[in-house]
């Protein structure tokens, strides 16, 4: 297996599963069940074998290869204490081959802020620091600033600063609003609540880890997505922003995908959630899976990206020659929204010409306009959603519901089929509804999941309106219920603003 040991394992597996989705498309019952054994079997297989793929380059390397943990904060405020951190960054920055310009642009900071704190006249911020952190280069010497520095086989624990609180994030209110809503009259409990409590989360990271999620998302064409995204970049770096990041899984495959395609193999990776315990299994998911590849950082923002407009950090401008932003939003994560096009529009605001837009997305099963054959050909509503993944959903809601809301005697969840509150033309819903009937006799409502279906075509052309012009799309996993993966690039100007 020789010729192998440089492809890696998930792209063998990835290849092997479409091959087996296909096949069972045209076998007989008796063998499509076979071929679905055969599947789950390799998706269990998956971890074991990336684990033994990476302990043989491991090997083969020894300790030639090294991880640095990155630039840390100085130890003192002390002018000698800033005065050696600046001599020891400037010696780096040397070892590396950058000039102090160059370096300045490609961590997005301002060369008067480089030489102010090489010199140690001013003492780094935190953003200045993540900002060198995310410049590969800095890494090539295995000299550490501070006693960071780590190998492959060591895995300490020591870590750089890794993870940004936005300043508006604030748990314990959102925790209160989920709460005095839930014990409210009945309402829509929009997404960013979901998988604010650790039991909700972990509920969720179990049901992805169910057979039928897990081949999905093996067929999903990350490969393909990854290849088109590298040629239409250029040598530009690439920031992958994982929008609702859930586990992180997906925006750290993309990730090890655009490794394979991406000339410069200059790559950050954030991964946001308004979720602590879903943002903090993602980002450990991801610095784990990636802690061989010196090129690519890994951080954590704990935020709401409805605010992502916000986020000045994310949306700096210095280096726009020279990077790429690549906005991702897997799941059903732009499909919950409540309307998803005044979220383009005023929450991705602040991204550029070039910049990249990645969604992952329900297609409709028959049109908008014909709603027999939505509810004959709909899972949702035809009663032919997986057994196991829909009786997990809906225990996961309804625990959530019994933990929140006091004097629940009965609990019914069921979809609802809605066409009223779908603002892209062609689309519908699937409106996720639990009646709570409580033990004074109340009846309350609440909308838990908005999910809609989208036809590509009418969403591609509502994207172009608000300045996000198609390059490609992939239709896959249609057996279980068709997904869709759409890539936009921003335009040079928003189509409303021109007259």
């Amino acid at each position: 297996m020789e010729q192998f040991e440089s492809i890696p394992v998930r792209t063998l597996f990835s290849g092997t599963m479409q091959v087996l989705d296909r096949l069972s498309k045209t076998s007989s019952p008796t063998e499509r069940a076979a071929l679905r054994r055969a599947m789950a079997t390799l998706g269990n297989a998956l971890p074991r074998a990336e684990r033994e793929q990476t302990e043989t380059v491991s090997t083969d390397t020894g300790s030639q290869l090294h991880l640095a943990g990155g630039i840390v904060e100085p130890k003192s405020s002390e002018r000698a204490a800033l005065k050696a951190w600046g001599a020891d960054l400037m010696e780096r920055r040397r070892a590396a081959g950058l000039s102090r310009a160059v370096l300045a642009e490609r961590a997005g900071i301002s060369d008067s802020t480089l030489r102010n704190v090489e010199t140690g006249r001013r003492a780094p911020t935190r953003t200045t620091i993540m900002h060198l952190q995310s410049v590969p280069e800095l890494r090539i010497d295995p000299s550490p600033i501070g006693e960071q520095l780590t190998t492959r086989r060591q895995r300490s624990p020591d870590l750089a600063p890794n993870c940004w609180l936005t300043p508006e994030y604030d748990a314990l209110k959102l925790h209160n609003e989920m709460t005095m809503l839930l014990n409210g009259c009945g309402g829509h409990l929009e997404q960013t609540y979901l998988y604010l409590d650790h039991s909700s989360a972990a509920a969720w990271c179990s049901i992805a880890e169910q057979e039928v999620y897990k081949i999905a998302r093996t067929l999903m064409p990350i490969g393909r997505v990854a290849e088109r995204i590298a040629e239409l970049a250029g040598p530009a770096g690439l920031d992958v922003i994982g929008l609702g990041c859930g586990d992180g899984k997906d925006e750290v495959r993309l990730t090890q995908c655009l490794l394979e395609h991406h000339k410069n193999h200059n790559l950050r990776l954030y991964l946001l959630d308004i979720s602590q315990p879903l943002c903090c299994a993602a980002y450990r998911f991801a610095a784990e899976s990636l802690a061989d590849r010196l090129s690519v950082s890994v951080c954590a923002i704990q935020g709401n990206f409805h605010n992502l407009q916000r986020y000045k950090p994310l949306l700096h401008s210095p280096e726009r020659a020279h990077r790429r932003r690549l906005v991702c939003m897997f799941g059903n994560t732009f499909a919950n929204l409540q309307n998803e096009i005044m979220f383009v529009r005023n929450s991705l605001l602040g991204f550029a010409p070039g910049d990249f837009l990645l969604l992952n997305v329900p297609a409709t099963v028959a049109p908008a306009n014909n709603e027999s054959a939505i509810r004959r050909n709909d899972r949702r509503f035809a009663g032919r959603a997986p057994t196991g993944d829909m009786s997990s959903m809906d225990r996961m809601f309804h625990d959530l519901l019994r933990r929140y809301v006091t004097g629940i005697k009965n609990i019914e969840i069921k979809p609802v089929l809605d066409f009223d509150a779908c603002p892209v033309p062609g689309s519908y819903a699937a409106d996720i509804r639990a009646t709570v009937k409580t033990a004074d006799g109340d009846d309350k409502q609440f909308s838990i999941a908005y999910l809609k279906r989208y036809d590509q075509v009418q969403l591609d052309a509502k994207m172009r309106k608000e300045g996000w012009n198609p390059v490609a799309h992939w239709v896959y996993a249609e057996e279980y219920h068709p997904r869709l993966l759409l890539l936009y690039q921003r335009a040079r100007a928003a189509a409303s603003d021109v007259q």
